[in-house]
């Protein structure tokens, strides 16, 4: 009996040792980058040419005459030959969960597609690829970029995909569409009572479901079912891809907005993936294949979404640098492209808005909660010291938000945010700066949708005051940009562009009196964003004592013709002195 005992404690112990023993991140030792551009982003020192990193963190920035005597035997030295460093984008909202989720789905949207008839054949030669009972996915429909598509009835949905439960995404993630088996699989019928929250069931006058599923709170019933349906291996792989692609893009941090319970396991893999150390028990899993393996990669702050608090830690001095809950989102109001925009004067009257969206003339949008009980939670959340981050599209939305601000009462320090700000006026901006608030703005609604804004959806007078970026900058706000991805990718040289040229895809430009510098549009998604999670004096710049996280561009933003901004490629992306992104 006790020679069992020693057995059985001797092989636990070489368990362990066989656990331990897995490699965390590898920490870099000396590196040395001359002969470059080094735009540091800091206003005491705004370019150099060398930097000295030890261990992850900046040693040294300067001048090659004058940091030289860092270089040794154990430095490697590394030839820039002119290319220029950046600290790395931030990316302050985004949705790497949604990401995952859509992945590898049928892509439906109007970049690909011109008409809905290429989109129907399209979808059909792919549904006759799957078997039987397999799931089918899209994502990316739009009405608006897409001018002779209308919405999919589910009687449609049923007859080119009779076999399979079929779902399909709005590009903006706001609305989706979905056949009678994908409705079954999820539990829902024409008896199933509308979901809590604003989202509803589409339904005809005899109460059947015409497959129209309105908002993110209608469509989690089926998100479980579609995440579960995917497996534990494929979902792994999509979310070391779906990370790599932010570095690609040169983002080196990422604010995920709006996780939900349903979203928890999925969080638990982001976490496992980006956070400083790896712990015990996630060594355990990794060496048995339960989680995928770890390498350098974005560094990953959270926002819960209101309706999933209970995730919330105990404090909000949790985590890490590398991974860490910020706070709370909530959603005042919903989408311009489908109607859900909360708006002070109604919608335009057009054959969009009419006869696509099924909006009245006096349509306006409207709140998608209370106004009392936003206040009652932006105090709530304040008072724990957590961020608060609201999804503010419309003027009114805007308008109501920033009441609930100044009602709650709020600290002056906290940097809570309004998130898109398409329609903020000279009013708002002001109480903005006045709470101590901080808006990141969607700059893509301009790129994508700026003619569509103009002549179909809100018209051209309302359009030319779209996202107010340097009235913004000239009542003292520090603000971001983002690409709202999945929605669009995430690519801070392409929002850079926009912001600074104000020019559509199609090369209008709109509110060109909004346009900022080059180097503004830089900050915003540097040093700024970093402001805006409260990591400033860790990251977002090139200075002394800061993570060694670096862009390396293959041109100087600062030198290029504007017009050439979005042309300008990646060519390195560095976190905590690792490569997560090589350009070959």
């Amino acid at each position: 009996m006790r020679q069992t005992i020693y057995v059985s404690i001797a092989l636990l112990a070489l368990c362990i040792l066989y656990i331990t023993t897995e490699p965390d991140y590898p920490i870099t030792n000396s590196l040395y980058f001359y002969n470059g551009i080094i735009l540091t982003m800091e206003d005491n020192l705004p370019k150099a040419d060398a930097i000295f990193i030890d261990r992850g963190k900046i040693i040294a920035v300067g001048s090659d005459l004058d940091l030289r005597h860092y270089k040794n035997k154990d430095t490697e030295v590394i030839d820039l030959k002119g290319k220029t460093i950046l600290p790395g984008f931030i990316d302050p909202h985004t949705h790497p969960i949604a990401s995952t989720f859509l992945h590898g789905m049928i892509d439906l949207s109007g970049f690909t597609h011109s008409t809905k008839k290429d989109i129907w054949l399209y979808l059909k030669s792919q549904i006759a690829q799957f078997n039987q009972g397999e799931w089918i996915l899209c994502k990316g429909l739009d009405v608006v970029l897409v001018e002779d598509l209308v919405p999919p009835h589910i009687s449609y949905l049923d007859s080119i995909s009779p076999n399979n439960p079929l779902i399909i995404s709005s590009l903006s993630m706001h609305s989706f569409w979905a056949n009678s088996l994908a409705f079954k699989n999820a539990g829902i019928n024409k008896h199933s009572p509308s979901p809590t929250g604003p989202g509803f069931y589409g339904r005809d006058t005899f109460g059947e479901l015409t497959g129209y599923i309105y908002e993110q709170s209608a469509f989690e019933p089926f998100k479980k079912t579609v995440i579960s349906a995917m497996g534990r291996d494929a979902l792994k792989e999509k979310c070391v891809t779906v990370l790599d692609n932010y570095a690609r893009n040169g983002n080196t941090s990422i604010v995920s907005m709006g996780i939900t319970t349903d979203d928890a396991n999925v969080l638990r893999l982001y976490k496992h993936l980006s956070s400083e150390k790896l712990f015990f028990l996630n060594k355990a899993l990794q060496k048995l294949g339960f989680l995928p393996k770890r390498k350098p990669t974005v560094r990953n702050f959270v926002f819960l979404r209101y309706d999933a608090e209970h995730l919330l830690p105990k404090s909000h001095i949790n985590g890490d640098d590398s991974f860490k809950i910020l706070g709370v989102k909530f959603w005042y109001d919903g989408s311009p492209y489908t109607g859900s925009m909360y708006l002070k004067d109604a919608y335009l009257s057009s054959v969009l808005n009419r006869k696509k969206l099924n909006l009245s003339i006096t349509h306006n949008g409207t709140a998608l909660l209370s106004p009392s009980r936003l206040t009652n939670k932006i105090h709530q959340y304040d008072a724990g010291g957590w961020q608060v981050a609201i999804h503010t599209q419309g003027d009114k939305a805007i308008e109501e938000t920033l009441t609930a601000f100044e009602n709650a009462n709020i600290s002056q320090a906290s940097r809570h945010r309004l998130e898109h700000c398409l329609l903020p006026d000279d009013k708002s901006i002001k109480k903005m700066a006045d709470l101590g608030l901080s808006p990141s703005f969607h700059i893509n609604h301009l790129w994508y949708y700026g003619e569509s804004l103009e002549k179909h959806i809100i018209g051209k007078d309302r359009t030319e005051n779209i996202l107010p970026i340097k009235k913004a900058e000239d009542a003292s706000l520090k603000y971001s940009l983002h690409a709202d991805q999945p929605m669009f990718t995430s690519s801070p040289l392409d929002l850079i562009h926009t912001a600074v040229n104000r020019k559509t895809r199609f090369e209008k430009i709109i509110g060109e009196k909004n346009k900022i510098s080059v180097l503004s549009a830089l900050k915003a998604v540097t040093i700024d964003a970093a402001w805006q999670i409260k990591m400033e004096n860790k990251i977002g710049s090139i200075a002394v004592g800061k993570y060694a996280d670096f862009v390396i561009l293959d041109k100087n933003p600062l030198s290029v013709n504007p017009e050439n901004l979005n042309k300008i490629k990646v060519l390195q992306t560095i976190v905590n002195g690792n490569t997560t992104f090589q350009y070959n």
